[in-house]
């Protein structure tokens, strides 16, 4: 399965991109950080990247998670990484990434760290 990313706000002012499929090597993972820096362009300083559905994490994609973080925080932003399970955690916790990326177990959890209120 290749790499889908939708895109859709939360109030007040948090965008959460849907990532699901591969994020590796290739091309088609550039998507994110591409995402992450126009996102920056239109003013957008809370984003909270979705990996429920993403089933397959290299290297490259580990990168990718850690640079769009750290472009985040260059540019007066908060980033949130939610939704990682099975073989997706394991990866993100063997390397130690759990302990400098802010994972959230859910994206209700991640927007609710970045400020939004519950609904109802």
């Amino acid at each position: 399965m290749s790499l889908e990313i939708e895109t859709r706000r939360i109030e007040p002012g948090i965008t959460v991109l849907e990532l699901a499929g591969k994020i590796s090597l290739g091309r088609e993972s550039q998507r994110v950080e591409t995402a992450v820096h126009d996102l920056l362009r239109q003013d957008e300083r809370k984003i909270v990247l979705d990996i429920s559905r993403v089933d397959h994490l290299d290297s490259t994609g580990i990168g990718i998670l850690a640079y769009c973080y750290g472009t985040m925080n260059r540019n007066g932003g908060d980033l949130r990484i939610a939704g990682a399970c099975g073989k997706v955690l394991h990866l993100l916790q063997i390397t130690r990434l759990d302990s400098v990326l802010p994972l959230c177990d859910s994206v209700e959890v991640a927007c609710a760290s970045l400020g939004a209120k519950p609904p109802g």
